[in-house]
This record gives C-alpha cells, structure tokens and sequence, in this order.
C-alpha cells in the first residue's frame, strides 16, 4: 500500500512541477511579447516619422533621391485626390441639405 501511495505522491508532485514550469513559460512569453509589442508601436511611430520627414524635405524641393521622389510623388498625388473628394463629399452633401430645406426636411 505504502508504494501506491509513493506512486500518487509521484505524480502529484510532478505535475505540480510541470504546472510551475508551464506558468513560467507562459509568464515568460507574455513579458517578451509586451516587449515585442512595445517595440513595434516604437517601429511604427519612427517609420511614420520618417515618412513625414522624407515627405516633407520632398515639398521643400530638398529630397535628391529619386526613388523617394517617385514614392512622395504618388502620395501627393493620393493626397490630392483625398482632398478632390473631400470637396466633392462636401458639394453632394450641400446639394442635398438644399434640396431637404427647399422640401421642409429635417437632415439626420
């Protein structure tokens, strides 16, 4: 009887080891993937610096590279199209509080 009982104290006391083990593995983990992910916003916070100093040096007539000429030529000229169909937003949505009070509507 007094092995049975070895046998259970065993494997008690191993998996209360292997549970210890896997909590700090997984206490482990998630410590490195918050550095991880601290890291990335930093990554994605200088990238955008970076963008907007490259861009900026670009509309100063400063930037001599030409393959960052070509990349800020295409936001500019993304930038210009955002701005046409913020205008066109704003003339459709004109037109239609027009037509609305000319019928007595209220706009939601």
């Amino acid at each position: 009887m007094q092995s049975l009982f070895d046998k259970l104290g065993k494997a008690a006391s191993s998996a209360a080891t292997s549970a210890a083990s896997k909590a700090e593995e997984m206490r482990e983990i998630n410590r490195l993937k918050g550095e991880q992910n601290e890291m990335k916003t930093e990554y994605t916070v200088t990238k955008k610096k970076l963008s907007e100093y490259v861009f900026k040096q670009y509309q100063e007539g400063t930037l001599t590279d030409s393959a960052l000429v070509e990349f800020c030529d295409k936001m500019q000229e993304l930038r210009d199209g955002i701005d046409e169909l913020e205008e066109e937003i704003k003339a459709v949505r004109a037109e239609y509080e027009e037509k609305a009070s000319v019928r007595g509507e209220e706009r939601l």
